[in-house]
């Protein structure tokens, strides 16, 4: 029985809130890493401004002036900051793909899903998903390569032109292209990994171009299921922006109410993520199953 759009989303809504436990596991990790990147930036504004009064206008509006001074003064720490930045990076997307074996291994068998089947499904997947990872982002780098290209060629054609429109139409078209690209090649990784696990298989390239096929045969359910869930994604984000404008900035506890709804988007976003693959795992297994024609006798 191949089951419907809303049947799919269904089904991972109710698998996402059945293990919504492995979300503080993961919002742990993103806590642990924002802690790492902010700590050293966190010591030097104490240092520059711990003892003055500009900390209090700085709080109401930016002090530009300010700002030039701060870089200067501190100009070989935030040097520094860049490379700290890069590594805690690597190694949030390394263990966010650990994480990522976690949840389809418990998707993919919602009977086992205790913990330590989570952090088993993460050591099995992790060195696959790796590879599929390091391939697809190849393929990213090599998108925004040729957008750049693409954006440099177009200015240099309409370098003499007033046609503004077409210029400007060009560099839009531009934009969306790499938009669906990104969203194509996300697609292929996700669905690369995602065959890797139902199917316990080690043949990277192999199950990447099944995953293509899987893709192009079902585009349609698959690329609806994927928008809707983005777009889910998205409202959290203009819910949060809209309410977040009418938080005041002072007195200074309000800043605690900021940091909550921050924190809350982090975990709506954690469980939107968790909806991509439970519905993606669900597809798989729905669409990819065989079909068994009973004889009548």
């Amino acid at each position: 029985m191949i089951l419907s759009i809303k049947q799919i989303l269904l089904h991972g809504i109710r698998s996402v809130f059945h293990n919504d436990k492995f979300v503080i596991i993961m919002w742990a990790f993103n806590a642990m890493a924002a802690l790492v990147l902010t700590v050293p930036i966190y010591n030097i504004l104490i240092d520059n401004l711990g003892t003055s009064l500009t900390s209090d206008r700085l709080a109401l509006n930016f002090d530009y002036m300010w700002y030039i001074q701060f870089r200067n003064l501190y100009s070989v720490q935030l040097n520094h900051l860049p490379l700290s930045i890069y590594f805690v990076v690597g190694i949030y997307a390394l263990i966010q793909t650990f994480f990522l074996g976690g949840l389809i291994s418990i998707f993919q068998n919602p009977d086992k899903n205790h913990t330590v089947d989570f952090f088993y499904g993460g050591v099995k997947y992790f060195l696959r998903f790796t590879k599929v990872l390091l391939i697809s982002l190849l393929f990213f780098a090599a998108a925004f390569k040729i957008n750049d290209y693409s954006g440099e060629l177009i200015s240099i054609l309409f370098k003499n032109s007033e046609n503004v429109y077409a210029d400007f139409i060009l560099k839009a078209l531009r934009y969306i292209l790499l938009v669906f690209f990104i969203g194509i090649v996300t697609l292929i990784s996700d669905y690369s990994k995602i065959s890797l696990a139902v199917k316990d298989k080690n043949e990277i390239f192999r199950e990447c171009f099944n995953a293509i096929r899987f893709i192009i045969a079902n585009f349609s359910k698959v690329f609806i299921v994927f928008l809707i869930v983005a777009i889910i994604g998205a409202l959290g984000a203009i819910v949060y922006n809209v309410i977040g404008r009418f938080i005041p900035r002072t007195p200074f506890y309000f800043l605690f109410v900021s940091f909550i709804l921050q924190q809350m988007l982090i975990i709506f976003r954690l469980l939107v993520r968790m909806l991509f693959y439970s519905t993606q795992v669900n597809l798989f297994n729905d669409l990819s199953a065989d079909v068994v024609k009973a004889e009548a006798q």
